[in-house]
């Protein structure tokens, strides 16, 4: 045999041996999904996905709600969420998405196609016609069935909240927030009956512009797990117009109000006055809901349940149902992670009931105008801590540490936590966004964006990378240690003078912009790669050749040695 041919063989040889299965097909993991996924929806067609979507289109509210509740992974699925309709604007971080109408009009098909999403989430309202418009515009859209049940046995054809809640996971990447978030809702759900089994279920009426919802609808079973007899569900399935003989026959003692027509918990005069007959009129008996929860099938129909419970059955809820709440499954229960813009313009992010979970990811309102946008906090934790605060603060230029020397600052903000003791933080990792147009007037690249910490006597540049970029935005990711104060800034003059910042104890050299210095705040490394160093390793190379490279190196010089002694 030639040397070029036994050179060959071995080469072959090793290849064939060590080059792992599959090849170029490996699954990708996101947010505990296994991605390419597959579902058929509404309209009987498979939809497939070969990866997490980088842009999705909602086109009603519940899906927007639901990606935002389970929205937990290290790249949250709100945060990937371009399009919006009208009526999911109330969400924290909506004023940052194109608003694409009603879901109905032929508007909202041509701004969805202009915004070019990866998915297209539509509700079973939408018709077919409609799906199809989007589907011949090249758009993948899944079609979800209707939410007739919560969680329990939907008619043939539709799905329960509960099930939607954990597709929408398995579709946008956010497996293990759907998880959680399904598990929770089911686990106060059976808090819920277990503490209504043996009380009196009081009649009552679901009203809202002349309609009222039935059997086999997801309002039906709010009012009825909330512990009330729905009167419409003898009368007809689906939602209807109630009119003022079937309120007069049925007497309901309770009437429960939508609050996107009533604001104040007092009993309306119904269909031609009918419900000044009622028990309801004469004893008073109202409650309004939040329309965002008791008009959607999503994961927030739990806060309309326990508000029916709160106003219809109140000792129940505070004997029986409040302390299991909280206290329930040793350090587990109502798991809420909210995020609320206080009058002031600041912002406050409360995580409750986290039990056992170590990570918390805070979706952070936008600011009206501002150059530099926060848009999530993501909280690590090296010990349990249940429930805690943190107070994010837009600070005067004035106020708290002196500013960088050299460095224009886009942005300043501080965090002060409650609750929340200095070691129990492992690690915040902030992700935000600057303006292209301002980067272009302070003749700043991508790469000369820095976020700073002080740690309460001097500046240090925080490890900070860019995660996307648009013509119009760039979006960076950075890690610090703990709370402080912290900038968004660049250089004041070129990229490649470095900013005068005073160095931390630690530090020997000046801190540089566009090559930042280790510092004690960068020598966490966070758990999950960044983005853009994954797809890099998925494009070039295949597990494994490294040592495929290796062990034929090894193979070649052991056959030239044996080769060159036969010569």
């Amino acid at each position: 045999m030639s040397t070029r041919l036994s050179v060959f063989a071995i080469v072959v040889l090793v290849v064939s041996v060590a080059a792992p299965v599959g090849v170029g097909t490996v699954a990708a993991e996101t947010g505990g999904c296994t991605f390419p996924v597959s579902a058929t929806d509404d309209t009987g067609t498979t939809v497939s996905l070969s990866e997490a979507p980088d842009r999705i289109v909602t086109l009603n509210p519940s899906a927007a709600q639901t990606v935002y509740e389970i929205s937990a992974s290290d790249d949250p699925a709100w945060d990937r969420v371009v399009g919006i309709s009208q009526f999911g604007t109330y969400l924290p971080g909506a004023s940052g998405k194109t608003v694409v109408g009603n879901g109905r009009s032929d508007a909202t098909v041509e701004q969805t196609i202009a915004l070019d999403p990866d998915l297209v989430l539509a509700p079973n309202t939408i018709t077919d016609a409609t799906v199809q418009q989007l589907r011949s515009a090249g758009l993948t859209v899944y079609k979800f069935r209707d939410a007739a049940s919560i969680d329990g046995t939907a008619p043939s054809g539709s799905t329960t909240v509960v099930e939607k809640t954990r597709l929408t996971g398995r579709l946008v990447g956010e497996c293990n927030g759907a998880t959680d978030t399904a598990d929770t809702m089911e686990r106060e759900l059976d808090i819920v009956r277990d503490a209504l089994r043996d009380e009196e279920r009081p009649k009552a009426l679901y009203y809202f512009f002349g309609y009222t919802a039935g059997s086999d609808t997801f309002i039906d079973e709010i009012l009825t797990i909330g512990g009330v007899e729905n009167v419409a569900a003898g009368v007809d399935s689906g939602f209807f117009v109630i009119n003022s003989e079937t309120v007069i026959a049925e007497n309901p003692e309770w009437i429960v109000l939508n609050g996107d027509e009533y604001s104040e918990a007092r009993v309306p005069a119904g269909p031609n006055g009918a419900f000044a007959e009622t028990t309801a009129a004469e004893e008073g008996n109202a409650v309004v809901l939040d329309a965002n929860e008791i008009s959607q099938p999503a994961p927030r129909v739990m806060n309309a349940i326990l508000d029916v419970v709160k106003a219809v059955h109140p000792d129940a809820y505070n004997e029986e149902i409040r302390d299991r709440l909280d206290r329930s499954e040793e350090l587990g229960g109502a798991k809420q992670v909210r995020s609320t813009t206080l009058s002031d313009g600041n912002v406050r992010l409360e995580a409750r009931n986290l039990g056992r979970d170590r990570q918390v990811s805070f979706a952070v309102p936008a600011r009206e105008n501002a150059t530099a946008r926060l848009h999530r906090l993501n909280v690590s934790l090296s010990a349990l801590n249940p429930s805690f605060t943190v107070d994010l603060r837009y600070p005067d230029p004035a106020e708290g540490p002196p500013g960088l020397n050299g460095t224009y600052a886009f942005s300043r903000f501080s965090l002060e936590t409650n609750g929340l003791p200095e070691e129990d933080v492992d690690r915040l990792r902030f992700r935000f966004s600057v303006n292209g147009s301002a980067l272009a007037d302070r003749s700043a690249a991508a790469e000369d964006v820095t976020l700073y910490r002080h740690n309460g006597t001097a500046w240090s540049a925080l490890d900070t990378r860019v995660v996307n970029e648009t013509n119009d935005t760039v979006v960076f990711e950075a890690t610090s240690p703990g709370a402080s104060t912290f900038v968004v800034g660049v250089p004041e003059t070129d990229a490649a003078q470095a900013v005068t910042a005073t160095p931390s104890p630690e530090q020997t050299t000046a801190v540089s912009v566009s090559e930042p210095t280790t510092t004690p705040e960068q020598t966490t490394t966070p758990t999950t790669p960044s983005t853009a160093t994954s797809m890099a390793t998925t494009d070039t190379s295949a597990p494994g050749f490294g040592i495929v490279a290796a062990v034929v190196a090894v193979a070649l010089t052991i056959f030239v040695r044996r080769t060159r002694t036969r010569e």
